[in-house]
């Protein structure tokens, strides 16, 4: 399956490609029933915001008319909880990296009493939908995830349900059916970079995460397990993000082009390379700017209208604003990337981030005409159900 998704994320180098002018016209003509076509939303990444503004600008604006058609405003609250900060691998961009023995880290891994306490803490925040978050510790397991699993549905069953995801190490498909089982309703899993060569150096030490291959079929595998919602991704600013970018389209069209049935709900990781004070890797020229970051998101709405983005608390407040005009992304409040940062306090990151606390940035979210919405499901938001199905 590998080989075939490998030609496919290639094969756009040595297609032909609309020109420029030809894929702005068709961004401006684009709508929900008549997306943009893979082509033009690749050419549309060659766009220099700083040299073409008006262009930039057309993209932006296509974007926003068709997420507020689907969407009307509305963000979806999710909220990471992260469970184990003790890692074995050695990605030089990342805090949690096995060499960093001190720097902004605190090695722990929660109890089952210490995550239903994370979880009470937050779900009394009014939150609904609990995405658990894993280092790759060799401590946990498929068993362990699954028992935390459990734990996160007993929780959210007291309060009238809600909907748990994990963001995890690959599995094979068999634990991933596992997974699926014992309540999982999504998962996500950033490629970091479809760069094979790039990637290699950037996972050194011959661990788990260096295994290019079984990482870039874990979505795959998570649809034949049954698991309908997948969200796939890459930490802009390790490789060309262009290609990245353009990659990561082709990797959507290949999930949808694949199944008869097509995903639920394709999630889209919006990770940008931030420093960090424990990694080696702290900054790259390679690094996206703001509007280019933009650029890039508007340009796969464009793809895939009913798609949603991301939002991560690595970015400025204004930034996440602008990401989420016209709705229809997932937006993260409160963050903490510890295990035990929200009921217990702790302190330490696997890579710094703004915390928008519920109570006030709620307001500002409305102030500026976006309405987040805490009690959703993936179902619900599917835009076919219309948007009257979300409960407030």
């Amino acid at each position: 399956m590998n080989e075939e998704l490998l030609r496919h994320l290639r094969d756009g180098s040595r297609q032909p490609q609309p020109s420029l002018g030809e894929a702005i016209v068709a961004a401006e003509r684009a709508s929900v029933a008549a997306p943009l076509s893979l082509s033009h939303a690749c050419a549309l990444l060659e766009i220099n915001p700083a040299a073409d503004p008006g262009a930039f600008q057309a993209v932006l604006s296509a974007s926003r008319r068709l997420k507020h058609e689907l969407f009307h405003g509305c963000v979806f609250a999710i909220v990471p909880v992260y469970v184990s900060s003790i890692c074995q691998e050695h990605c030089i961009y990342c805090n949690y990296r096995a060499g960093n023995k001190d720097r902004e880290i605190t090695r722990v891994r929660l109890s089952d009493i210490e995550l239903r306490e994370e979880l009470e803490f937050l779900t009394g925040k009014g939150f609904r939908v609990l995405e658990l978050v894993y280092a790759t510790d060799p401590g946990i397991g498929v068993d362990d995830i699954t028992r935390h699993i459990e734990i996160a549905r007993d929780i959210l069953a007291r309060i009238g349900g809600g909907t748990v995801g994990i963001n995890c190490r690959p599995f094979p498909t068999q634990q991933y059916a596992r997974l699926k089982g014992a309540g999982l309703d999504f998962a996500v899993l950033w490629q970091e970079t479809y760069d094979e060569s790039l990637y290699a150096r950037l996972h050194p030490g011959g661990t788990e995460k260096s295994d290019f291959d079984f990482r870039l079929g874990a979505s795959e595998r998570m649809l034949e397990a049954g698991i309908r919602h997948v969200g796939l991704g890459v930490l802009s600013g390790l490789a060309d993000w262009r290609m990245d970018w353009r990659r990561l389209m082709r990797h959507i069209d290949f999930l949808d082009h694949r199944h008869a049935a097509p995903p639920g709900t394709i999630i889209f990781g919006l990770p940008r390379l931030k420093p960090a004070a424990g990694a080696l890797m702290q900054s790259s020229p390679m690094t996206p700017s703001d509007d280019e970051m933009l650029l890039a998101i508007a340009t796969v709405n464009l793809f895939r209208p009913r798609a949603l983005p991301f939002v991560n608390t690595r970015e400025q407040w204004n930034m996440c604003l602008a990401i989420a005009s016209g709705g229809g992304t997932l937006f993260t409040l409160n963050c903490k990337t510890i295990p035990g940062g929200y009921a217990h306090q702790r302190v330490g990151y696997q890579f710094p981030t703004f915390d928008f606390g519920v109570d006030l940035y709620g307001n500002e979210l409305r102030a500026r005409g976006i309405e987040p919405v805490f009690d959703w499901t993936f179902e619900s938001v599917r835009p076919e159900h219309g948007m009257e199905h979300i409960s407030q």
